[in-house]
Parts: C-alpha cells; structure tokens; sequence
C-alpha cells in the first residue's frame, strides 16, 4: 500500500513539472512572437508555466468517498413504490396524439 501511494505522489508531481515545464516553454515561445521586447517572453513564460501547472495537476486530487450504513437504511425505509407511469406521444406541432398508462417502472 505504501508504494502505491508514494508512486501516486510521484507521478502526480511529475504530471504538474510536466505541465509547468511545457507550458512555460510555450509561454515563452507564444510571448516572444506576440512582443518583439524582451518582457514578452518572460511574463509568456510565468503565465505558460502557471497555466500549465494547474493543467497538470487535474485529476490528482485524491477524493475518498464513504458511506454510512445508517444513511442507506434509512434511505431504503423512505422509499416509495414504484407508481404507473403515462406514457405521452406528440405530433410534430406539440399536439397530443396518444397516451398510454404502461406498468411500473422498476
């Protein structure tokens, strides 16, 4: 278990170097073309490098989700029957053409 998580940790941080590395590169490049100066290049690089950190670091959030037995009793104590439901067709102007009761849906 222990290895599991730390090659989580590790591929979670090398996703967000990746992505702060590229898109800092593409940052720079982008920045460089729009200015011909010397700040475009750099504010291209922080802003590609931001950008693309936060790229990277989607998805390794780690959400653990828990139920309480509890909740799911008293959920299934609450529930109602399945009640009949109608069925209703329309015509190409909103019309009622037929509508049907069909069984209950489960």
């Amino acid at each position: 278990m222990i290895a599991a998580a730390t090659d989580a940790d590790a591929s979670c941080r090398s996703r967000k170097l990746n992505g702060a590395v590229l898109g800092g590169v593409g940052g720079a490049l982008l920045g460089g073309a729009v200015t011909h100066g010397s700040t475009g290049p750099i504010v291209g690089g922080l802003g590609g490098a931001v950008i693309g950190h936060e790229i990277g670091r989607d998805g390794c959030d780690r959400q653990v989700q828990t139920r309480s037995q509890r909740r799911e009793s008293t959920r299934k104590a609450n529930a109602q029957a399945p009640r009949a439901v109608q069925k209703v067709y329309y015509d190409q102007y909103g019309n009622v053409v037929r509508s049907e009761y069909i069984g209950a849906r489960r």
